[in-house]
């Protein structure tokens, strides 16, 4: 797969995160100069390339030598005490090994064995805990930390950590589209512009995407990626809130006929397989992002959402909280 394929093998090859990978070459240079360097924690949205700049950051400093002293976990499939007690604490506790080169050809000794823990923020609090005290006791490893919600880690961690305050952003447009581009150009530029907008600032999600949608020999025009990916776009949105509206102010047979209309599109679009927070997620996207959209009608949809958010995500019938959703800002 591309993912794999095409992961950066350094930091010069990291792309939409300069305010990061800046920082990191300075870590780099300090590292072959002797200097000490701090615990990190790589805080963003999934798909923004954290696992590839921690990866990227160890080749640069290290070369080929890089994985000799690396332990990489996911914090999502090991996250209770034991593991962090037992796994990682022998690791951390080990003598650092191997020698590497750096760019003047002079060989030196790896200074620290990493420990990188993915998705770290779904620890325990009593794993989180351990891992503190494991950041104290052992001078000889650096812990690269990844977690897509900072706010659940406590603070003596990200008090430890560089970067603790700092975010991985969204993947521009303007740098994912010259990425996409230089592995296909089988998409048009309608085509190309919805799979970036689906992808929502996610590198992987758009590298996935692609992969899929250029298995098939010919050109890959807009039909063919509204067939295969389940969005809603922003002009249907717009299109179920107009009906909305003419529903609440219209006599009562006609206003019943169009909230059956605007049913009938919701079941549309739950039978193309979304679910009913994603569609809600179109209906808050469009809340932010749209300038045009009337004040009142954005406080409507935002007091209501929350609440169609935690029904939609509990209840047996996902797709009747939309509709109920619908009908409910008409009444605020």
């Amino acid at each position: 797969m591309w993912i794999e394929q095409y992961r950066p093998a350094t930091l010069d090859e990291v792309i939409g995160q300069p305010h990061i990978v800046e920082r990191l070459k300075f870590m780099v240079e300090g590292i072959h100069k002797g200097e000490d360097i701090p615990h990190m924690l790589f805080a963003g949205m999934q798909g923004t390339g954290k696992t590839s700049t921690a990866i990227a950051f160890m080749k640069t400093a290290f070369g080929d030598a890089w994985s000799q002293n690396w332990l990489e976990m996911n914090a999502s499939d090991e996250r209770s005490i034991s593991v962090i007690r037992s796994k990682v604490k022998e690791f951390a506790s080990r003598g650092v090994i191997g020698t590497y080169t750096t760019n003047t050809g002079e060989t030196k000794p790896i200074p620290f064995n990493t420990v990188f823990l993915d998705e770290c923020d779904n620890l325990t609090p009593e794993a989180q805990a351990a891992l503190r005290r494991m950041m104290e006791r052992y001078p000889q490893t650096r812990f690269i930390l990844s977690a897509n919600y900072p706010q659940k880690l406590i603070d003596p961690i990200k008090d430890r950590c560089a970067f603790a305050s700092t975010r991985f952003r969204p993947i521009s447009v303007e740098v994912m589209r010259p990425a996409l581009l230089a592995l296909s150009t089988a998409l048009t530029d309608e085509a190309l512009d919805l799979l970036m907008r689906t992808s929502r600032g996610s590198m992987r999600k758009a590298l996935n995407l692609l992969w899929t949608l250029t298995r098939v020999a010919g050109e890959v025009d807009v039909e063919d990626v509204e067939d295969y990916i389940v969005t809603l776009e922003p002009t249907r949105v717009k299109a179920l809130l107009s009906k909305v509206a003419k529903a609440k102010g219209a006599e009562r047979s006609k206003g019943l006929r169009l909230y059956r209309e605007v049913d009938k599109e919701v079941d549309a679009l739950s039978a193309r397989g979304m679910s009913g927070v994603e569609i809600l997620d179109a209906f808050y996207d469009l809340v932010t992002t749209d300038e045009s959209m009337p004040l009142a009608l954005q406080q409507r949809i935002l007091s209501g959402i929350g609440q169609a958010l935690h029904w939609a995500s509990v209840a047996q019938d996902d797709v009747l909280a939309v509709k109920a959703f619908l009908r409910n800002i008409t009444l605020i």
